[in-house]
């Protein structure tokens, strides 16, 4: 009871218990009423029937043992009136004490006190650690995974959360929260932000310039990087003090757009480490198909690399013996003059030039429409929502499930169809709907939430990309632990700097593919970069190894060899 007390003092700091308190108190006040008529009440009824003058302890003991039901029986009235007094007074008490009383009492004292003691589980500043933290600042989808990156590579974080019930359920997940109100400058303090490498915010825009706002107050010298859904939002955010805007939907069209690789032969760029570019080339048509990897020669003769391979949506690491067929998809790395050998050679071979059909014409479905425009590929976008459609050029108004409006836009040539509804549901029926009726199209497919990946690929999308699990990887990469390009969903090429303990081993000695399931795609060092190097390679001090794999790879060569 000591600390029930001790907490209500606290209360009067917020409106809520200091309404509690007054409700309490009127109930008091109530009672104390009561009380007091009832006493009066009985001086008079029994100083009638005693003909004598009746004290207040007397009339006080008499109505306490009355409507507590204890009822000594010791006095008592004699008299029909006395006795009909008796009773109302005892119905009052049993009303009032057993019915009113426990629930004001659980409701104004011990439940404000669990609430305190719950509450009290929060901590409200960050204890630092050695390693310099993150804060984030808002629980999504985004945060979510990068939560699950931070802590896969050993990166302590805390989340800053305003409301206690939703910190609670935070912590009940086992996630580092603290309890403090983000637009307060102090809350930053609290959550060490001397220490902090980075400030993280991934609301909306509006809520991000303000949080990027009190933490630049708190700390001028520190990173923010935010998230940014508006393309006008991106100056406010900057000045406001973030340093980096990452908008995501700008990222999830463009990369959306440039996986289509089907429209020719040639290679289609995308990404780079540097010097050493990740490209994708489909063989359909080519004399590359029916020939195994190891007789193609395109290492020897046109200086490309085959890093990996794409079999209607599903990933492999090359190997020698690997048939190539029409399905087949080449992940390549070189550089610019290797491309151009390639497609010197291959691109002469079929060529589909019908307009690429997207689905959607939100921020994602315009983006990849003005990415696939720079790409000087023809594309027509289907959308439901007239208001939407008018934002973008080559639009047809109507629903992508009616088989008419989809002929209309070409399906039945079209080389590929870009799926960009924000409706992970209204995706799958359409990845389904369209491998229908295009048995032999790339579906390349946006998935809103990163459990729908798997379903995604299995209704027939040969790439599938998550727009949680991209802003995520974007604000890792932020780190600048090292460079990171998403090939897709859970599958990386990524930078590291040569570990020591791999300086002057030979890449035969060193077994990291077996080691760790990694796929080294180019070594960097001595003023030079090697393309797939020999097994009689010498890992050079200063160098950089640039690798492909999972997520589980990447962390099992951290492991084993940083």
């Amino acid at each position: 009871m000591k600390e029930v007390i001790q907490s209500i003092p606290s209360g009067f700091h917020q409106r809520k218990k200091r309404i509690n308190i007054f409700r309490f108190l009127k109930f008091a006040l109530v009672l104390f009423f009561f009380v007091f008529v009832y006493m009066n009440i009985y001086r008079q009824l029994m100083s009638v029937e005693r003909s004598q003058e009746i004290g207040w302890v007397e009339s006080f003991y008499w109505v306490l043992t009355t409507m507590s039901t204890l009822g000594y029986g010791d006095i008592t009235f004699m008299g029909d009136d006395g006795r009909l007094f008796s009773m109302v007074v005892m119905f009052t008490g049993v009303f009032y004490l057993f019915i009113v009383l426990p629930f004001v009492f659980m409701e104004f004292l011990y439940k404000p006190f669990v609430e305190y003691q719950t509450g009290a589980r929060i901590p409200r500043k960050f204890d630092g650690v050695e390693q310099k933290h993150l804060i984030l600042t808002h629980y999504d989808s985004i945060s979510h995974d990068l939560m699950d990156k931070l802590n896969q590579f050993g990166y302590p974080f805390v989340l800053v959360v305003e409301e206690l019930n939703e910190a609670l359920r935070l912590h009940d997940m086992q996630i580092p929260v603290m309890l403090g109100k983000l637009d307060d400058a102090q809350t930053f303090e609290d959550a060490s932000i001397q220490n902090c490498v980075m400030v993280v915010t991934t609301d909306d825009d509006i809520r991000n310039v303000n949080i990027a706002f009190r933490a630049r107050e708190a700390h001028p010298e520190c990173i923010i990087a935010s998230t940014c859904s508006r393309e006008t939002s991106e100056e406010i955010l900057s000045l406001a003090g973030a340093n980096h805007v990452v908008k995501v939907s700008k990222q999830m069209g463009s990369f959306l757009a440039r996986r289509i690789s089907c429209t020719d032969r040639s290679t289609h760029l995308i990404g780079s480490f540097d010097d050493v570019k990740i490209a994708e080339a489909t063989i359909h048509g080519t004399p590359l198909v029916g020939q195994c990897l190891k007789d193609t020669s395109l290492r020897e003769d046109l200086g490309v690399n085959v890093v990996g391979m794409w079999e209607r949506g599903h990933f492999q690491l090359p190997e020698p013996d690997a048939l190539l067929n029409n399905h087949t998809v080449l992940l390549l790395a070189g550089m610019d003059s290797h491309f151009k050998k390639y497609d010197k050679h291959f691109g002469k071979y079929s060529q589909n030039h019908a307009p690429v059909i997207i689905i959607g014409a939100g921020r994602v479905g315009r983006e990849a429409a003005k990415s696939l425009e720079e790409m000087n590929v023809a594309y027509r976008v289907i959308e439901t929502d007239e208001v939407k459609a008018s934002k973008v050029k080559n639009s047809i108004v109507g629903d992508a499930s009616n088989k008419a409006i989809l002929e209309r836009a070409g399906i039945n040539k079209a080389p590929a169809v870009l799926i960009t509804s924000h409706d992970d549901e209204s995706n799958i029926y359409l990845t389904i709907y369209c491998r229908k009726l295009r048995p032999d199209a790339q579906i390349i497919t946006r998935a809103f939430l990163h459990r729908n990946v798997e379903p995604l690929h299995r209704a027939g999308a040969d790439f599938v990309m998550s727009q949680d699990h991209m802003g995520a990887n974007t604000l890792f990469n932020l780190l600048n632990r090292a460079e990171i390009l998403m090939i897709t969903e859970g599958l990386d090429i990524f930078s590291q700097k040569t570990p020591k303990s791999l300086v002057g081993e030979k890449l035969r000695d060193s077994k990291i593919r077996e080691k760790t399931g990694c796929s080294i795609v180019a070594i960097k060092g001595k003023g030079e970069t090697v393309i797939t190097p020999s097994p009689e390679h010498e890992f050079s001090e200063d160098g950089e190894i640039i690798l492909i794999g999972d997520e589980k790879a990447e962390k099992e060569f951290e492991l084993k060899f940083c």
